[in-house]
């Protein structure tokens, strides 16, 4: 090889060399940039793109956090109301605690007298128990007094199931003229806690036959008994209860359109 040639030739090495090296260290520099976001983004995705999966979470549980709302200074619904919600409230939550804990669940209560509890204690409350669905018992308030009937809340796609069988057996004992259906909403107590939550609304106590009917002791344990048969089914239905378990998969009468 020519002198000439030979020069050329280390030239050209030494360059590809470096080339070489500053490609390495730009993708070096690239992959480090892109790592956290090639982790985050699958969490993301899962948790937007695959609601499945937080089915996963749907195990079988052993304990029943009930909220009676409200409470203390805290009466409930608005000025029209025809009766406080706060007693009603806590009326149903404890004969529900009864029919629980006959049925073998651990019960645990937010408040079980006339005391104001807070939506952050509500929580905290809710938080210890790891093995357990919460459960807030209200009753309804509108301005337009013939608005009456039950409806049900719920917190993640995980909670929907559950209160898909509270609203079924509620709609057997109470008039609704108006169906009301089953929602996902951004309440406090569903919103914060890390348990399967539901919010229940018994009826209106602006309306005359609602607020009627929930002076009745015999409706209040009614509303009770069909909230602890669709929680008892429900649990059933984890358990691999094969008629429990299509219950749960059935369309509710009355649910509203794409709820």
């Amino acid at each position: 090889m020519r002198w000439a040639d030979l020069r050329v030739f280390k030239t050209s090495l030494a360059l590809g060399t470096v080339l070489l090296g500053l490609a390495v260290t730009t993708e070096a520099k690239s992959s480090k940039k892109k790592r956290p976001s090639q982790k985050a983004k699958p969490a993301r995705s899962a948790s937007l793109r695959q609601p499945a999966r937080a089915e996963k979470v749907a195990a079988p549980f052993a304990a029943v956090v009930i909220d009676a709302g409200h409470g203390g200074h805290d009466v409930g619904g608005i000025p029209q109301n025809i009766i406080p919600e706060k007693d009603v409230a806590l009326d149903v939550a404890i004969r529900l605690q009864k029919h629980l804990d006959a049925a073998g669940l651990g019960t645990v209560m937010t408040r079980s007298d006339d005391t104001f509890v807070s939506l952050g204690e509500r929580v905290r409350i809710a938080d210890q128990e790891k093995d357990a669905i919460f459960v807030s018992v209200h009753f309804n308030s509108a301005l337009r007094e013939a608005a009456r009937g039950v409806e049900m809340f719920y917190g993640s796609p995980a909670s929907a199931a559950l209160a898909q069988l509270i609203h079924r057996n509620l709609l057997t004992v109470t008039e609704n003229p108006e169906p009301r259906g089953v929602k996902p909403a951004a309440f406090w107590v569903l919103r914060k806690t890390k348990l399967r939550a539901v919010l229940v609304e018994c009826g209106f106590l602006t309306n005359p036959e609602d607020a009627c009917v929930a002076l009745g002791e015999d409706h209040r344990e009614t509303l009770a008994t069909q909230i602890a048969a669709a929680i008892v089914e429900y649990r059933k239905s984890l358990t691999g209860d094969e008629a429990a378990r299509r219950a749960v998969s059935e369309p509710v009468p009355g649910a509203l359109p794409g709820q």
